[in-house]
């Protein structure tokens, strides 16, 4: 899901206009002298159990049953500096604009929350950019189990080989 989600940012930050490589790591954006940067920084990811169910038919008509045993908030970091505050405001917007109400892992929908912005100018940031803005992008999904339902024929097929055994 990591892998994923952060992909994801990557290519949106990509088509909202940062043209440099985006960086992956505090360390190597640290490092970095350009003025026009953009970063997808892996915050945590988080756990809570949970025990909803749903029933669904899969492609191949099997009926099953889905339960969902953890809900995982996996967090990252994107930050968009700039040498111009309208430039990187501009960015900033369309990067936002771009982003879907979630994406879909694992053949499970998972939503996307888009938290709390801040913005620091070059006096406060470890950046060569004039401007930067950072947002906290949530990918809110879970941890799912599969199981499918018997038929009666299976279930009575199954009582049938009980008995046998107990009077054998």
């Amino acid at each position: 899901m990591i892998g994923q989600c952060k992909d994801y940012l990557i290519q949106k930050l990509k088509d909202a206009g940062i043209k440099s490589k985006v960086h992956t790591s505090i360390k190597t954006l640290e490092k970095s002298n350009e003025s026009h940067v953009g970063a997808v920084l892996f915050e945590g990811d988080s756990f809570a159990r949970s025990g909803s169910k749903t029933t669904y038919t899969d492609q191949g008509g099997v009926k099953r049953k889905r339960t969902k045993i953890f809900n995982r908030k996996t967090s990252f970091v994107v930050v968009i500096g700039e040498y111009e505050e309208s430039k990187c405001e501009t960015i900033f917007e369309n990067f936002i604009a771009l982003l879907d109400r979630g994406i879909i892992i694992d053949d499970n929908f998972t939503a996307i929350e888009v938290e709390d912005a801040d913005w620091v100018d070059e006096n406060d940031s470890v950046l060569k950019a004039k401007i930067a803005v950072q947002v906290k992008i949530t990918f809110d999904g879970g941890l799912y189990r599969d199981s499918t339902f018997g038929t009666m024929s299976e279930l009575e097929q199954t009582l049938e080989e009980v008995k046998e055994e107990d009077n054998g």
